[in-house]
């Protein structure tokens, strides 16, 4: 074993365990998306209503955070997600939990079969840095045109300078673990550690790390700004609401564990 590897194990042991909810079975990882979703829209809410309004969830997972925006009065609700065991998964707690106007699909984001102008919302929450970056212009430019003039997306993402960006918490307790190791040296712990992520899906916990477009702040902003999209908010959600170092954009960059933005056409 190589001496990062060690270290990395090393450290691993100092730094508590998150303890997270939904890491039972597929319905209760669900079941959590939809406390989550809870937490997450309250970062919108300020700009965005569903009540009445005909929604997608892009990434939709095995459809908690779905079943909880349904909850708020939207006339309608899609969930399209790309991996069929997921989609299999949301199926089958709308069935324990019958839910009007909820469907969900298999679907590419990058090529949408949905008519144009056609969603007045869009959430695309824990989902943007999933996105291949070769994809990630597509993926707008799709959602876009499926949005209503004046249509709201709204998403909030982990850069990849936020302590919990590599999505290992499950397994490896160290903040900001990649950018200190390198991922072969994540790659290697993970496969010692005999990693097992929560059965939803069909990737594996180091595919899951491997897919992370590792996408920074400035990134996206100018990604939106490219794609012309008028920005209604962008803002960085800091740990324990820290703001001191706002004018280090270095340390502050490391601070930010998620990025609030919320765009319109």
């Amino acid at each position: 074993m190589r001496i990062s590897e060690q270290l990395c194990l090393g450290l691993n042991h100092v730094f508590p365990k998150r303890k997270i909810e939904g890491r039972g079975s597929p319905a209760e990882y669900t079941q959590a998306q939809r406390q989550w979703a809870e937490r997450n829209f309250r970062l919108f809410r300020d700009h965005v209503d569903l009540a009445g309004k005909r929604v997608l969830d892009a990434g939709c997972g095995p459809g908690g955070k779905t079943l909880y925006y349904a909850s708020l009065g939207c006339s309608s609700i899609l969930g399209i997600d790309i991996d069929p065991v997921r989609i299999g998964h949301a199926r089958g707690f709308l069935s324990a939990h019958p839910t009007p106007n909820v469907s969900f699909q298999v679907g590419d984001l990058s090529r949408l079969d949905l008519p144009d102008d056609h969603f007045d919302v869009i959430f695309l929450n824990d989902v943007f840095e999933h996105v291949d970056r070769p994809l990630l212009e597509r993926v707008l430019t799709e959602l876009k045109r499926v949005l209503k003039p004046g249509g709201r997306i709204c998403m909030e993402f982990p850069p990849w300078t936020s302590f919990d960006a590599a999505h290992l918490y499950d397994h490896i307790h160290i903040p900001w673990c990649q950018l200190i190791f390198s991922d072969r040296t994540l790659t290697n712990v993970l496969k010692h550690l005999d990693a097992k992520g929560p059965d939803i899906g069909s990737s594996s916990v180091i595919e899951h790390y491997n897919e992370l477009n590792r996408i920074t702040i400035e990134e996206a902003h100018a990604l939106f700004d490219r794609l012309q999209f008028d920005v209604v908010e962008f803002r960085r959600e800091r740990i324990k609401g820290v703001t001191l170092f706002a004018f280090w954009n270095w340390l502050d960059a490391r601070l930010t564990r998620r990025v609030v933005a919320i765009l319109s056409k």
